[in-house]
């Protein structure tokens, strides 16, 4: 059971990943496109800030969650690591994890709260639902609070093909053919 969870969690933060590279790629398309066709023909795309405003706020929310998951949010080391107890150490990393794991779940409370109110609310360029920006922070939140979790479960959802993966050593097939997990 533990290695199909972990297979699943590891192809969902692949695809999060993709998704991420997606986003910040159509950005630059959209905006480049857009310059272009400003600079070129005194014209431009009437819906590109929209979504390139759009693609960026749902790559930054994913990419929160993609942090959590790799520990890439940032730490403040006031005592030295190997100068305190190792018991006291454990008990600050469960403490930060206890913090993650409630600011996800605030993410998730009130950014479905701000969906609500704002899916109401049309944006004038595209004519979509304000919401659909917005989303990015319950499902950020979510994200966040599985991979806290995770780490507090001390089931971190690791492999060795993950890793292999998103180091570039690996080809895609290996993520979900590691057991290592």
């Amino acid at each position: 059971m533990k290695k199909i969870l972990v297979r699943v969690l590891n192809a969902i933060h692949v695809a999060l990943v993709w998704a991420a590279s997606a986003l910040i790629v159509g950005m630059v398309v959209i905006i480049s496109a857009n310059v272009f066709l400003r600079f070129a023909f005194n014209t431009g795309i009437i819906w590109s800030e929209e979504v390139a405003l759009l693609f960026i706020v749902w790559f930054v929310f994913i990419s929160f969650g993609l942090g959590v998951r790799q520990r890439l949010h940032i730490t403040l080391s006031i005592l030295p690591k190997g100068r305190i107890p190792k018991w006291l150490d454990a008990a600050l990393d469960f403490l930060g994890e206890i913090v993650m794991l409630i600011v996800g779940a605030v993410m998730v409370v009130y950014g479905g709260k701000l969906v609500g109110f704002t899916m109401r609310s049309i944006m004038p360029a595209t004519g979509w639902p304000a919401g659909i920006m917005y989303l990015a922070l319950p499902f950020a939140g979510v994200s966040i609070v599985v991979e806290s979790l995770m780490h507090l479960l001390r089931f971190d959802g690791k492999d060795a093909a993950l890793d292999a993966y998103l180091s570039g050593e690996g080809p895609a097939a290996e993520v979900f053919g590691g057991d290592n997990a």
